[in-house]
């Protein structure tokens, strides 16, 4: 076919709108004025608004792009070596750049950004959109992968909030050359092979998410923090310890010091093996440090933990009902979010109405 149609094989919600556009042939070096505000998807499992009415037009598979920037990802091999590589890689980049150094926040970001990339199973054309995009695309592009991620999952997105505010601050256009590098690292190294495959299974293989992390902060911040993720060859030993049963559906599985959810991952793979769905149970994690807890949320949904996921952020010691508070304010949240999403809804509403006011209006004076 002349076209390939991103949309019919998708697994989950079809690409975010700005980096769907068609590329531009020059990037902008300041931000345009922004577009008209757009509604944020509905609640459900196939979304009709932010991303997929109306479906923007993809570039032809065989056609022509004005600007060719291709990023050619390297051989993946081993998943856990890929993942350590991706995370060291993107370090020594942002390091490199302007920005580098106590922001670490941001290459964070962005990685996290691209694994939650909703849509799966069409990596190179996904990397050649990305590659091709301009910088307030590219800008614009990570604010609708967050949007869409809080309009899903308001729990999970309100814990990705470290993740996310650098993207709201004055002069962001000022960081796009390093947020570039980074991107293109990531896409290099091969992020949406590790986290773009339509499988949840195949999403698990590694945390890039904890390599990410532990690579950008020095080896004094972690001690200072006591921050040490175990190995995932323990993780895996453990999780075989853990289930030497299957579990029965709805068994509640705990964290107290989770970082990133390691133990959650290789316990997530053993259920898989055992042919049971990691959905059909509930996952609690606390973690102390805030960014790690992000990552954690961010990986809850790249492995497809489900919907009964808690990540709470907290000092487990000093608060033992940290998960339980945590669990109560998901109502809240869900709550908050279907409020909002109403009031978008209504003023599209009123924004058609007011449209076909002035059509009717226009046909009679005619």
């Amino acid at each position: 076919m002349d076209q390939l149609d991103l949309f019919a094989a998708a697994e989950e919600t079809p690409v975010p709108a700005t980096f769907a556009a068609r590329p531009k042939p020059t990037r902008l070096l300041t931000a345009p004025p922004a577009p008209a505000p757009r509604p944020i998807a509905a609640a459900d499992d196939k979304p009709d608004g932010l991303f997929a009415d109306p479906r923007p037009e993809l570039p032809a598979v065989h056609a022509p792009i004005p600007v060719q920037r291709r990023i050619a990802p390297l051989l993946i091999g081993n998943p856990r070596d890929a993942g350590q590589r991706l995370g060291e890689t993107v370090a020594e980049t942002w390091h490199a750049s302007n920005w580098g150094g106590y922001r670490i926040d941001i290459p964070v970001s962005i990685v996290a950004a691209l694994a939650l990339f909703p849509i799966k199973g069409h990596t190179e054309d996904v990397t050649r959109i990305i590659g091709n995009a301009t910088d307030w695309e590219m800008l614009q592009g990570y604010r609708e992968v967050y949007a869409h991620t809080w309009a899903h999952r308001p729990d999970l997105g309100a814990r990705m909030a470290p993740l996310m505010g650098w993207l709201t601050e004055d002069g962001v256009e000022e960081k796009a050359h390093a947020v570039r590098r980074v991107t293109e690292t990531a896409l290099r190294y091969g992020i949406l092979q590790l986290t773009g495959d339509p499988d949840p299974f195949n999403r698990t293989d590694t945390d890039v998410m904890s390599w990410t992390i532990t690579s950008l902060r020095s080896h004094g911040a972690r001690q200072g923090m006591g921050e040490y993720h175990t190995p995932p060859e323990v993780c895996e030993m453990m999780a075989a310890m853990t289930c030497l049963e299957p579990p029965e559906k709805g068994e509640r599985f705990h964290e107290p010091a989770g970082g990133t959810g390691g133990m959650f991952r290789a316990l997530a793979q053993h259920l898989r093996h055992l042919q049971l769905d990691p959905a059909d149970y509930e996952w609690a994690l606390n973690e102390l440090d805030p960014l790690a807890a992000a990552g954690a949320a961010v990986n809850a949904i790249v492995w497809g933990l489900g919907p009964h996921v808690v990540i709470a952020c907290g000092d487990t010691l000093a608060d033992g009902g940290l998960s339980d508070r945590t669990a109560r304010e998901r109502k809240r949240l869900f709550e908050e979010r279907d409020q909002i999403l109403g009031y978008v809804a209504a003023v599209d509403a009123a924004r058609e109405a007011f449209a076909l006011v002035d059509r009717l209006t226009g046909t009679q004076a005619v």
